[in-house]
């Protein structure tokens, strides 16, 4: 991924010599200490963002076989697998999810069930294991033996309750998709409506009247947008505020930890704030992205305040240089600063849509798919935007042109809804939704064309 960016070329340069770093045999969280482990918190919370940077079914595959092995009997997984002389055996919200989230993740990616099918036994008895810890009112505040709380957050402390019941929630969702996939309708009904009750139960214990998330963390927010989790649609506004008010005290600077980072900026987007995302990524102050970079950084750090603005390190002892988790915003930074996203496994059928802000006038993605590259190129100035897409064979891209009406769209210079290969499906969100096949084309936007 390129843009007209200095600071987010650095920031994806970032990310993925993290991965390269913390991917070797196990995925580990860093290379430089006594934590060479695979922890399972850092790669559940990463896999979506690994999937873009490289080819990681085989990896992974092979690394799910030993989180299999190292299933506790009551389905729950230790912190770290493999996990040595049974140090770190406990683990806690958002870390023994792995079980579930990175099958699901590399199937989204690259469409083949295989990872699916040899761990879906698994998958099945831990999400057993959650549904009996959360009880008949489908509320989950446990599973608090290691990992407590939005892991390393600065002074924004999460209810239990909300990070418990999220993650069912998610789990119910995936696992209802696993389960057609896979064949297994009967599961996947009982999955399905379970993530819808386990919605409504989260909104009536967590959410407010007036759209207060209980404890007014940023990462109760995020995590109750950016899951979809408001039950009531009368109500996402009102949650939606609330969180953009939340960010104002902080001047829209981060708080959240491993759990919510990776979900604030969808969540941003998820209510039309894509201005106050890219406001957020852009920052160059503590705490922030940019202020890693700031300071010198060329790989993720494990805190956000590893180094003060004061210049003084923090805590010794687990202060690692060198993580991934927090580069997990390189998902949607794909998804909208690149463009690209799967609608099915494998991106048979893709989404190609940019989404232009934070003062960038240009930007690009690509994607080796298992059907080949998938790109995107745009470029926007003086009110003309530009968007050169390639789709792989034998695949569908829906691409989405910034424009207030579909005249105002060309390809290859002609109205774009005349087009050879080019479908007009929907106007969306401010813009022109095309249908295309397998190729290369040519899109432009600016006064409208008749």
């Amino acid at each position: 991924m390129k843009t007209s960016d200095g600071m987010l070329d650095q920031l994806v340069s970032n990310i993925s010599w993290s991965q390269r770093g913390n991917f070797l045999s196990i995925p580990t969280d860093t290379p430089a200490r006594d934590e060479r482990l695979g922890w399972t918190g850092d790669i559940s919370l990463f896999a979506p963002t690994a999937n873009y940077l490289v080819d990681t079914r085989a990896f992974l595959s092979h690394w799910m076989a030993d989180v299999r092995n190292s299933q506790h009997a009551d389905g729950d997984l230790p912190a770290v697998v493999p996990t040595p002389q049974g140090q770190f055996a406990d683990s806690g919200v958002g870390w023994s999810d792995v079980m579930i989230t990175v099958p699901y993740h590399v199937w989204r990616s690259y469409g083949d069930t295989r990872i699916l099918r040899d761990n879906y036994s698994a998958m099945r008895k831990f999400f057993h294991f959650v549904r009996e810890s959360a009880g008949a009112d489908l509320l989950e505040p446990g599973r608090t033996t290691f990992f407590t709380n939005d892991w390393l957050h600065l002074d924004d402390p999460t209810e239990q309750g909300i990070l418990g019941t999220a993650y069912y929630a998610e789990n119910a969702r995936m696992m209802a998709e696993v389960a057609d996939a896979l064949g297994d309708e009967p599961s996947a009904s009982d999955y399905r409506k379970l993530s819808a009750d386990i919605r409504h139960a989260f909104t009536e214990a967590y959410v407010s009247a007036d759209g207060t998330v209980k404890g007014n963390s940023q990462t109760g927010y995020a995590m109750a947008l950016g899951m979809d989790l408001v039950a009531d649609p009368a109500l996402v506004g009102k949650v939606g505020e609330k969180f953009v008010a939340k960010l104002a005290l902080t001047d829209y600077h981060l708080r959240t930890g491993f759990i919510g980072t990776p979900l604030l900026l969808p969540a941003l987007s998820r209510i039309g704030r894509d201005d106050l995302a890219y406001k957020m990524l852009l920052h160059k102050d503590y705490p922030s992205w940019g202020y890693e970079i700031e300071k010198g950084g060329t790989t993720m750090w494990e805190r956000w305040n590893s180094i003060m603005p004061d210049g003084e390190f923090g805590p010794v002892d687990m202060n690692s240089f060198n993580h991934y988790a927090y580069g997990a915003v390189g998902d949607w930074m794909f998804q909208n600063i690149g463009g690209l996203s799967a609608i099915e496994p494998g991106y048979k059928r893709s989404r190609i849509a940019p989404v232009p802000g934070g003062n960038l006038t240009r930007g690009s993605g690509s994607l080796h798919t298992v059907h080949g590259p998938l790109s995107s190129r745009w470029t926007s100035r003086d009110g003309v935007f530009t968007l050169k897409v390639t789709v792989p064979v034998n695949t569908v891209a829906e691409v989405h042109v910034p424009a207030d009406t579909r005249r105002a769209v060309t390809e290859g210079g002609r109205p774009a809804d005349r087009a050879k290969g080019v479908r007009f499906l929907r106007m969306e969100d401010g813009a022109a939704v095309f249908q295309v096949g397998s190729g290369t084309y040519d899109f432009a936007a600016g006064s409208e064309s008749h």
